[in-house]
């Protein structure tokens, strides 16, 4: 499962000018939460209990393509592009990480296809932070 932290994904453009190559290019688009997301507070506390929980749903469903790290150095998460949480999660907030569990984008299905939790989705938040700070 690709279900947590928003990875890129590949997109042709849709324009060529006379100075740009013949074939298309493919760029990099990031995924960005609305602003109304950024100020959603996580209302677990990342204590031991929520941590704990976090992992559980993360080993079961996000680390064939995110990897045991986070780092997406794995054979799934190169193939899907999944996300590098240690690198891509730090500069979000917890409400912008939530709301892409809750929206799901491409091969990142939303969490609830996995019968995961509104709440297990904040636990699963305050486990990847974990894996943020350990780099």
């Amino acid at each position: 499962m690709v279900a947590c932290g928003g990875g890129e994904t590949s997109e042709e453009t849709a324009e060529t000018t006379a100075s740009a190559p013949a074939a298309e290019e493919a760029m990099v688009v990031a995924w960005v939460a609305p602003e109304e997301a950024k100020t959603v507070a996580n209302p677990f506390t990342a204590d031991a209990t929520s941590i704990e929980k976090g992992k559980g749903i993360f080993t079961q469903y996000c680390i064939s393509c995110h990897g045991e790290d986070g780092k997406a150095e794995v054979p799934a998460g190169l193939e899907v592009k999944a996300a590098n949480l240690v690198d891509k999660t730090p500069s979000q907030t917890d409400g912008e990480l939530h709301w892409k569990l809750l929206s799901g984008k491409g091969a990142m299905l939303k969490i609830s296809t996995y019968g995961i939790s509104d709440e297990g989705g904040w636990h699963l938040i305050n486990y990847v932070r974990t894996l943020a700070a350990q780099g």
